[in-house]
């Protein structure tokens, strides 16, 4: 599998979605990495303490995301973002998902592979200490690196990583999780590492051997794209999805 539509952050917008599909279908690419922000963040961060159960609405916003996702018929392997939360209700939702369609792949903590690759993703927070509360997806640092080791010693030719944290530096990460970030891509040199953050920071960059990518949001119309059959420099592309309009 050579080319790869990179997004995440459709923020509960069906427009995003539809954006998705049409993407799939303009671009015929081998497979989809989606970096988490199905949920609308604002409204989640709002009510973040205390959270216990999805409402009816958040419910509904992932039963579409999942339908959407089987029927690009791709292979899609994705995270959650910081506040697809419960976590444990975007897991239940996610694994019934991914019996109903093998195209579809959960690889938060876990690794999915195919005949030339491998891809593993931690959604989230990267954080020193804390795992994950109700209210937000984090995961340490320690959790982080125990469950990549399988990417790590994967056979396949080509590892790709997906994190919820962008590196420090110019594709928006900072702080305690930027610096993980940095430190799990440094460790663990997948070839290509896509990185949520936000569309200002949008673009790729280099840590040694691993090319990074941070999509931007695709509530605001952004992705890119990944080919491994373009020379190494070349690879990666933003897309801005919204050169024609799309109906909601």
């Amino acid at each position: 599998m050579r080319r790869w539509l990179i997004c995440g952050g459709a923020d509960g917008s069906e427009k995003a979605l539809k954006l998705l599909e049409r993407a799939v279908e303009e671009r015929r690419p081998d497979g989809v990495l989606f970096l988490g922000g199905i949920l609308r963040p604002n409204e989640q961060h709002a009510k973040a303490i205390g959270k216990k159960d999805l409402t009816s609405q958040e419910a509904k916003l992932y039963a579409a995301f999942f339908d959407t996702v089987e029927r690009i018929e791709v292979f899609t392997a994705l995270i959650p973002g910081d506040y697809d939360v419960p976590l444990r209700e975007f897991l239940r939702i996610g694994m019934g998902a991914e019996v109903q369609n093998p195209k579809m792949h959960l690889v938060h903590t876990a690794v999915a592979t195919g005949n030339d690759f491998a891809v593993c993703g931690i959604g989230g927070e990267l954080t020193e200490w804390i795992d994950t509360g109700e209210h937000c997806v984090r995961v340490s640092r320690s959790a982080a690196e125990y469950a990549l080791r399988p990417l790590w010693s994967a056979e396949q030719p080509r590892k790709m990583l997906l994190l919820g944290s962008a590196p420090s530096g110019p594709l928006g990460g900072t702080g305690e999780r930027g610096e993980i970030a940095g430190e799990l891509i440094d460790s663990y040199h997948p070839d290509l590492c896509a990185v949520a953050g936000e569309t200002e920071h949008r673009g790729t960059h280099r840590i040694a051997s691993t090319t990074i990518v941070n999509p931007g949001r695709l509530a605001d119309g952004s992705a890119a794209w990944f080919d491994w059959t373009r020379p190494r420099n070349e690879q990666a592309e933003t897309l801005d999805l919204h050169r024609t309009p799309v109906t909601s």
